[in-house]
């Protein structure tokens, strides 16, 4: 039997309304980091009847988009955002350890303001920063 040769796809492309206001901080080498906080629905039917369900994830956004994203957009602002999932495992201020999925955006379109905040090239600072750099 052969072995199976899964793609490796991982991409995302949600849009949404943040939950707060952008929380903008930076790692111990000058790097923006954003953490933007997502609603996002899905509709569905049950019994014949439309039901809708609200869920939420986290979104971070490196570098300049990061700062982009902290002086244009608010709690409320409608977004699309592209990016892949990443889940990373750290230890909260009890010493537990904790793990989180998240979106890592490549991109963030400002549905409201009519400006994107896009990757033309790969993010050399973002491929450099580990866990322990993110400072959520």
């Amino acid at each position: 039997m052969s072995e199976l040769r899964l793609p490796r796809i991982n991409s995302i492309i949600i849009s949404g309304r943040l939950t707060r206001d952008i929380e903008l901080k930076y790692t111990p080498n000058g790097t923006a980091v954003a953490k933007l906080s997502l609603a996002f629905d899905r509709s569905y039917q049950k019994d014949g009847e439309w039901q809708q369900e609200t869920s939420y994830i986290d979104v971070v956004v490196w570098d300049k988009r990061a700062g982009k994203c902290a002086e244009n957009l608010y709690k409320g602002s409608p977004v699309i955002v592209e990016g892949y999932l990443q889940t990373r495992s750290y230890q909260d201020r009890n010493n537990q350890n904790r793990k989180i999925t998240e979106i890592v955006a490549n991109k963030v379109s400002f549905l409201e303001k009519g400006e994107d905040v896009s990757q033309q090239e790969p993010d050399k600072q973002q491929e450099a920063v580990t866990d322990e750099d993110v400072p959520f």
